[in-house]
């Protein structure tokens, strides 16, 4: 159970320790276009942490519906389950990798793997 709770938590803590990250950089930051970029990367990680809200949400909604309703319930929780996981697998292999790349503007810095 302790295992299952951290997979849904994971995303908003990885998200929050990501935003306090991008205000600290904003502050040490004086270029008026990196400024601006990281005020879009604050957007979308609180776009990011709306989704994952959604989903989680979701969950716990398909998962009481389990009770009332029947087996037929656990395609939706299964739906939602995948999209967090495919969330969750965008921002650490596709986001992380280019966001100094997107601050500064330099294509050369997005890390491979």
């Amino acid at each position: 159970m302790n295992k299952i709770l951290k997979w849904f938590v994971e995303p908003f803590s990885t998200t929050l320790i990501e935003m306090n990250y991008l205000v600290n950089l904003k502050k040490n930051t004086v270029e008026r276009k990196a400024r601006t970029r990281i005020r879009e990367l604050q957007a979308f990680n609180v776009m990011f942490l709306m989704l994952i809200s959604v989903l989680f949400l979701l969950s716990i909604f398909h998962l009481f519906l389990i009770f009332f309703s029947g087996w037929y319930a656990f395609v939706p929780l299964f739906v939602s389950v995948i999209m967090i996981t495919l969330a969750k697998i965008v921002q650490k292999k596709r986001y992380f990798k280019r966001r100094d790349a997107y601050i500064k503007n330099d294509p050369g810095l997005i890390m491979n793997d």
